[in-house]
């Protein structure tokens, strides 16, 4: 076996030293850019999870209906008082559009899975998206004479 010369061994360290060099300024550039883009995925994903559940069907809302088959249909209301005349205001926070808990699932899980496909690129579609079909509330005021009849509607919309 032959002796390996000074220079050689030199050279093969030098290539190392450059090749870990090159590694280390890679990965400077890299790790943050892989950092960043973990800690802005999912954002469609978590916007689809927040969006408001499916209460009941707000055509329910008419006048002359029953306080109880308001109730009935969309639960109890946010913020309710009893009036002096024996009647009662009631006051819903919804969103017509609202999903079923179940379409909420699959559309998350749909959006996870193109973010896994796509390496996040997704993102770059849903997020925007989301944001322009986030939930546009609509706040019911409803008043009920002593009777219990729906008597007043008043509605007015906000996106929060």
């Amino acid at each position: 076996m032959g002796d390996v010369s000074p220079p050689a061994i030199r050279s093969v360290v030098m290539s190392v030293v450059r090749s870990e060099e090159r590694v280390l300024k890679l990965a400077i550039v890299v790790v943050p850019m892989l950092v960043i883009c973990l800690l802005s995925s999912a954002c469609s994903v978590v916007m689809v999870a927040n969006r408001s559940s499916y209460r009941g069907d707000v055509n329910v809302i008419q006048l002359g209906v029953q306080r109880s088959v308001v109730t009935a249909e969309l639960g109890q209301p946010d913020n309710s008082r009893t009036l002096e005349d024996g009647g009662y205001e009631d006051r819903y926070v919804l969103d017509p559009d609202a999903h079923h808990g179940v379409t909420k699932f699959f559309t998350a899980l749909f959006y996870v899975a193109a973010d896994l496909f796509t390496l996040l690129l997704a993102e770059l579609i849903f997020t925007p998206a989301e944001i322009a079909m986030r939930d546009k509330r609509v706040t019911y005021q409803l008043l009920y004479g002593a009777v219990g009849n729906l008597s007043s509607i008043e509605k007015s919309s906000f996106a929060p």
